[in-house]
């Protein structure tokens, strides 16, 4: 088994560079931190290409199948890789999935930038079977904020980047809801009774007008006290399982 104590290796270096964006692209790689996401990668079948750990985490678990792919790493290398100030000591380099079809109901995000607020939106829409989600201009969903906020769910939906051109055909046989503060009362608006989607906007500015203009239904979430908003995540939360109930 190979065993890496250096944090200037070059493997160890060419695998950092998976924390960017641009080098996750080149690669059609992703490196996961933590045990428990790499498990959710693992029930998706999804292609491991190494796995690095160190020696006292390898002795808890049971990776014997991953034998040849198995890296013994310092604690040293471990804050290398790691994007967080405390280390799991527990990594792997994956592949990246190719998207599924599902035809099932479906989210539109316009301009989310905020990592762990995707991560948390598709955690929900997995939990709501909304899996089928369209960025346009977002956070890249590979971000190690956005695997972790997710609990390894990104794994589960088909996340597609287009532009608001896209939408005329996305939108199509569809009932298409917008979140804006100004619309109709949740509550009180009807429930769908064909396919979905659901429109959410950018955490300061919310869904921009050419985005909008797609939705049939404009709709909000009653607030008491003055307040005037919700974290756009939780928004989609209650939307979400109000809509799909």
């Amino acid at each position: 088994m190979q065993e890496i104590t250096s944090k200037n290796n070059e493997l160890i270096k060419n695998i950092s560079k998976l924390k960017e964006k641009k080098y996750r692209d080149i690669e059609n790689k992703i490196i996961l931190e933590g045990y428990k996401v790499f498990l959710e990668a693992e029930k998706c079948n999804l292609k491991i290409d190494k796995i690095l750990t160190t020696t006292k985490i390898l002795k808890s678990l049971n990776l014997r199948k991953y034998s040849d792919k198995l890296i013994l790493i310092s604690e040293e290398v471990c804050k290398k890789l790691s994007s967080s100030v405390t280390s799991q000591n527990f990594f792997a380099v994956i592949e990246k999935p190719k998207n599924k079809v599902t035809n099932s109901n479906f989210l539109i995000l316009d301009n989310i930038q905020d990592p762990q607020n995707l991560g948390a939106i598709i955690r929900t829409s997995v939990a709501t079977n909304i899996l089928d989600i369209y960025c346009i201009n977002c956070v890249d969903e590979y971000n190690e904020k956005v695997i972790r906020a997710s609990m390894g769910n990104v794994f589960k939906v088909n996340i597609n980047h287009i532009a608001v051109e896209d939408l005329e055909r996305i939108c199509e046989n569809a009932t298409i809801y917008s979140a804006n503060m100004n619309g109709e009362n949740l509550f009180k608006t009807e429930k769908p009774k064909t396919k979905f989607g659901l429109i959410l906007g950018n955490e300061g500015n919310g869904v921009s007008k050419d985005v909008e203009k797609f939705a049939s239904n404009i709709i909000s979430i009653p607030m008491q006290n003055e307040v005037e908003s919700l974290n756009v995540a939780v928004s989609m939360s209650k939307i979400a399982y109000y809509l799909s109930k």
